[in-house]
């Protein structure tokens, strides 16, 4: 047994309190996506068809995406389900009903990752924004760049005779040279996307920080694009050719090697392409500023990849709502 995503209005609230402007803020969303049909690609929560109804999947998403745009933990969601109107409103959850606990919610998210549904999920959210001329599916530009994000154990670096190394086994060492020319070191997992121009996510991977994000670029085409801008850590000459053979323009900055610095030409075209790329780092920091990404919640490689599906999910729901704020939808 579950229960029905559909609500009867008089079981949650008033109408004079669901008019109050502080529970629209997530309106545009209803009116974005066809969430039944997202619903459609879900599966079970693991409930048995015996005992409690469950709650729906599609409250369990919902939930799952207010988590991830508010910073919040299972627990700190379960909390907030419990004593938000805002979030009771966006997930269907009547006043006089109970809420999903940590667990409930928890366990949704390992289904779904043990199913392997996520991706199908983050494909048909985009291909709704796409049927509702949101982003763009051809001739597009394609930003590709990589983000650090520290593992939730990191250890110690230097273990004392007979010490036992708690770090997270599956993430990697991410070392980088700071603007004081000294190297510094990361040990967690490095999160790859995919950017159009307007700011959506179209792919993503995650990877162990000692992986270099050149071998994974070509993963991340979906075939759609006419350009590619990343920073200069993409920039080989194997890459150069895999551009031409695809029919892709170049637009990746070059690099400066010792005794072979920049022409003035290559240092005016990277502050160029700089500008058009700087719409990645606006995801990552605002993914590590606000919605708590600087440090990794789960253990293991799969965790994380299956966390940061939701993320680029997550993300593209969010920037759809606000772009039909801002501009509405193009007409049919």
């Amino acid at each position: 047994m579950r229960q029905s995503f559909a609500t009867q209005p008089a079981l949650f609230a008033g109408p004079e309190l669901l008019d109050h402007p502080a529970l629209k803020a997530l309106d545009p969303l209803e009116a974005l996506f066809d969430w039944s049909a997202l619903e459609a690609l879900m599966v079970e929560d693991g409930k048995k068809p015996t005992g409690r109804p469950g709650y729906p999947a599609q409250t369990l998403l919902r939930a799952l995406l207010l988590g991830i745009w508010y910073g919040l933990s299972d627990e700190a969601l379960a909390a907030q389900l419990a004593r938000d109107l805002l979030f009771r409103k966006f997930c269907r959850l009547e006043i006089d009903r109970g809420t999903p606990d940590a667990t409930t919610i928890g366990r949704f998210r390992a289904v779904l990752e043990a199913e392997e549904r996520l991706e199908a999920l983050f494909q048909a959210v985009n291909a709704q924004l796409e049927a509702k001329q949101v982003i763009m599916a051809e001739g597009r530009v394609a930003i590709v760049d990589a983000t650090v994000i520290e593992a939730a154990r990191t250890g110690r670096r230097k273990l004392a005779p007979g010490e036992t190394d708690t770090r997270d086994p599956e993430a990697g060492a991410h070392v980088k040279i700071n603007a004081r020319g000294r190297k510094v070191g990361t040990w967690g997992y490095q999160f790859q996307v995919n950017v159009d121009e307007d700011g959506f996510i179209h792919a993503q991977v995650v990877t162990p920080g000692n992986a270099h994000e050149i071998r994974t670029w070509e993963a991340l085409m979906t075939g759609g694009e006419s350009e590619l801008y990343a920073d200069c850590a993409y920039s080989a000459q194997a890459t150069r050719a895999t551009l031409a053979a695809r029919g892709i323009a170049d637009r990746v900055q070059r690099r400066g090697y010792r005794n072979r610095p920049l022409a003035e030409a290559e240092v005016e075209r990277n502050k160029q392409i700089g500008v058009t790329r700087a719409g990645v780092e606006r995801i990552f920091g605002h993914g590590k500023r606000v919605w708590g990404l600087a440090r990794t919640r789960f253990l293991g490689l799969r965790r994380n990849r299956t966390h940061f599906t939701l993320v680029a999910l997550a993300w593209n729901v969010w920037k759809g709502g606000r772009f039909l704020k801002l501009y509405g939808l193009r007409p049919a």
